[in-house]
């Protein structure tokens, strides 16, 4: 049984497209899901209203403005008997994600896949797709969901017997 899943999460509403089959999956399960974010690494001072604001401070506040983030996001899984744990970390996506996975021992990656070209696949894929190649762990990628182009319509005829 799927008991701990791991879902990184970069603050774009694509990325929180696989909570709703999160919910269904594992909803009234008591499995326990660990949501993820990964931001950038924070090197140098920052200019805020006339003042430095140094690096401990800057990183008290994107942790604040993350965990924040991560807690609306929990509330769509939590109301359903689902135990949401959130962790904000800074570094590369990749490498953070693989080792919150082994950290947490989880059973499941799960995420939504961006949709790329095969060129942009090929150069620069996306964290689905390096998850997939790289990861130890089982990954559920769920392809994110496009409208239809505006104007198409789509007909199904049956076919006589």
């Amino acid at each position: 049984m799927l008991s701990r899943i791991l879902v990184p999460l970069d603050g774009d509403p694509i990325m929180t497209e696989i909570l709703p089959s999160l919910r269904a999956l594992v909803g009234g399960t008591g499995a326990e899901v660990h949501l993820l974010a990964v931001r950038p690494p924070l090197r140098e001072l920052a200019q805020q209203e006339e003042r430095d604001l140094y690096l401990d401070e800057l990183l008290r506040e994107e942790q604040a403005i993350w965990q924040d983030y991560l807690a609306r996001q929990a509330s769509q899984l939590a109301y359903d008997g689902v135990v949401v744990r959130r962790e904000v970390r800074f570094g590369d996506p990749l490498a953070e994600t693989l080792a919150a996975a082994e950290r947490h021992a989880v059973h499941l990656i799960a995420l939504t896949a961006r949709p790329q070209q095969a060129v942009q696949r090929a150069l620069h894929p996306n964290l689905a797709q390096q998850l997939l190649a790289q990861s130890a762990v089982p990954v559920l990628a769920v392809p994110a969901w496009s409208p239809p182009e505006s104007g198409a319509v789509f007909h199904y005829r049956s076919v006589p017997v």
